[in-house]
């Protein structure tokens, strides 16, 4: 059976808003929210903005379940989101910001539109297994199996490192 395993509210350089579900089959999903710009309310009888029928997942999959999602959800980084996967890898994607002018198009995975979200960068380094990550926008931290914490750091400073603990 599939389970969800993570989620995070997602906040896009639009000022709109989704939920990604990281799933135990690898899959994550992105459903547009149904926010009112103005109040910043959801609208309570109408939660989800996507048609029943739409695919919501992203591609590609992790090879493993998605353990942990993470986002900035401001400034420059707003959009930007990471997941990171049992399978020992990170992804970080950009979410699209487009207006489709109809419920439920911006996330329909076909040709005529645009995916929902695209993976610009995947990063590897456990050979056992990823627990948990976590970004300021600018480093992405992940621990995992071998007892130690990568830092990613995309800054303009140098300073990739490892940590045992």
């Amino acid at each position: 059976e599939v389970a969800a395993r993570s989620v995070l509210i997602l906040k896009k350089q639009n000022g709109s808003y989704a939920v990604l579900c990281g799933r135990s089959d690898g899959a994550i999903h992105h459903i547009p929210l149904n926010v009112d710009l103005e109040t910043n309310r959801v609208d309570q009888d109408n939660p989800f903005d996507v048609l029943e029928s739409t695919d919501t997942a992203l591609a590609p999959k992790h090879t493993g379940p998605v353990v942990s999602l993470a986002s900035q959800n401001e400034g420059t980084t707003e959009g930007l989101f990471c997941s990171g996967g049992q399978d020992g890898t990170v992804r970080v994607w950009t979410s699209n910001d487009h207006d489709s002018g109809s419920r439920g198009t911006d996330v329909v995975n076909s040709e005529q539109q645009r995916p929902a979200a695209k993976c610009i960068y995947a990063l590897t380094g456990y050979k056992l297994w990823l627990g948990s990550i976590c970004t300021d926008g600018r480093r992405i931290v992940s621990d995992g199996g071998e007892n130690s914490l990568i830092v990613r750091d995309f800054s303009k400073e140098k300073g990739n490192g490892k940590a045992s603990l």
